[in-house]
């Protein structure tokens, strides 16, 4: 699960022949989550969940700077208003938090597709998203650290930013 955060527990998927005995640190504020008795599932939950999250973040943000680019992306956050509300305030919440994370994403983003091809899945768009966090990685935004980041930077000014770093 996620860092520890005020007002939420720390989830710990578990899972194997003894994920029981986990169930004991919840007494410690650990929240655990048995998944089953197969070795990796733990980890499997962890590839899946990320595969969504942080593929779409890479995916949302791909889309935004091409719009950018094509100087489309006022006409795109219209249609996104008229019909992807929930994907628009999603953008709006993921997108400007990414950057100072890219850089350990690549490793997640490439562990996924290793998993997904050991699943006889292609597990290509996971490395494209490993090489756009790669780039967003190598970029100003990256080098801010969650502390001192600007909270006020909208969603457009990370892809104006973004778009810099392809020139």
């Amino acid at each position: 699960g996620g860092p520890p955060r005020p007002g939420t527990s720390t989830k710990f998927y578990a899972s194997g022949p003894d994920v029981e005995a986990f169930q004991a640190l919840g007494d410690y504020g650990l929240e655990v989550r048995p998944l089953g008795p197969e070795v990796g599932q733990g980890k499997g939950i962890k590839m899946v969940y990320g595969a969504l999250t942080k593929g779409l973040s890479a995916i949302s943000t791909q889309l935004l700077m091409a719009a950018q680019e094509m100087g489309l992306y006022d006409a795109l956050e219209v249609l996104h208003e008229e019909t992807q509300g929930v994907q628009l305030d999603r953008m709006r919440r993921a997108v400007p938090n990414m950057p100072n994370r890219s850089r350990r994403w690549v490793s997640e983003m490439e562990e996924i597709a290793k998993t997904y091809e050991a699943l006889g899945i292609t597990g290509k768009m996971y490395e494209g998203a490993a090489e756009f966090y790669r780039f967003v990685g190598g970029t100003p935004l990256a080098e801010e650290r969650a502390e001192t980041m600007d909270r006020s930077r909208t969603l457009r000014q990370v892809i104006e930013q973004l778009c810099c770093g392809l020139k």
